[in-house]
């Protein structure tokens, strides 16, 4: 049973106790103040009875030897049906607000596991690029055991910005992500492209970008987790080229590989991830020497 269920059935038990309290105090009133009555008007029919016997008596009263007492009155039918009328009025009340309740505890827990989700998806990405960093830091440390080269340390002073900003933007979307998971903002497509691409260095692979400037409606962190993790895989198994082609309602991402590539997938699982939680069309394939992802930013 997890929390939220729990939250509920107390909120509910709390509920019947505090309308059956409330039942039972204005009850309990009731009848005292009735029975208070039916006391007085015995006592005083009762003195009237001793002065002049035949005195006639309500309806409500008999008169068994000398004493006087009541019979059931229309007051009692009434207060019967009124005290189910009530019933069933706060029951109705009751089933209103338990499921007032349980829909706003069912969208609290909603928007806790987006979060969750999303925090998850934020370390496997951030994982990602530090995996990245480390072996490209690798590499180059390696080149420069055997021949220094200033070209290599400006490389890596670069990566080492590049994954330090990274850190930094990723903690910046962590501190603001109850707000991520819905956020919408119009960003440029080929803005966001060309800052990530402007992270790599291509080296002698061709990059072809076929856009015009096209704006979209939509949430800028999870289109540019998304856009990294495409172009990330793209330019690591590039052959020679890669071409980046936005269309009015997609984006398409294609590159050349000389062999059949190997790697743990992690990043397009995650794309497709994102893109399933937030109604992204996402498709790709491998056909002869090209792989080809299509990105669908509008239904």
């Amino acid at each position: 049973m997890n929390f939220q269920i729990k939250i509920f059935i107390v909120f509910v038990i709390v509920m019947v106790i505090i309308f059956s309290c409330i039942n039972l105090v204005t009850i309990y009133f009731f009848l005292e103040e009735q029975k208070k009555h039916e006391k007085e008007l015995i006592s005083i029919y009762r003195e009237i009875l001793k002065t002049n016997p035949n005195h006639p008596l309500p309806p409500n009263m008999r008169k068994i030897g000398i004493d006087v007492e009541l019979a059931n009155t229309p007051i009692d039918e009434k207060f019967k049906e009124y005290s189910a009328t009530l019933l069933l009025w706060e029951g109705l009340l009751l089933l209103s607000l338990s499921y007032l309740f349980y829909r706003v505890l069912d969208i609290i827990s909603i928007k806790e596991r987006e979060h969750e989700e999303f925090l998850r998806f934020i370390f496997f990405v951030l994982s990602h690029k530090i995996g990245n960093f480390l072996s490209a830091t690798k590499t180059n440390i390696e080149i420069l055991r055997l021949k220094p080269d200033s070209k290599v340390l400006d490389r890596i002073e670069k990566s080492c910005n590049v994954i330090y900003n990274e850190l930094k933007k990723s903690m910046e979307t962590i501190k603001k992500l109850p707000r991520v998971s819905k956020g919408k903002q119009f960003i440029s497509i080929n803005e966001l492209i060309d800052k990530i691409i402007s992270h790599y260095d291509p080296g002698a692979t061709k990059i072809i970008i076929s856009a015009r400037d096209t704006l979209f409606e939509t949430n800028k962190e999870v289109i540019e987790m998304i856009l990294f993790l495409l172009l990330d895989n793209a330019f690591r198994y590039a052959h020679t080229k890669v071409h980046i082609k936005i269309c009015k309602e997609a984006i398409a991402i294609r590159n050349d590989f000389s062999e059949i590539f190997k790697g743990s997938g992690i990043g397009l699982q995650i794309v497709e991830y994102l893109c399933k939680t937030y109604k992204l069309a996402f498709k790709y394939r491998a056909r002869g020497e090209h792989f080809l992802v299509v990105l669908k930013l509008k239904k």
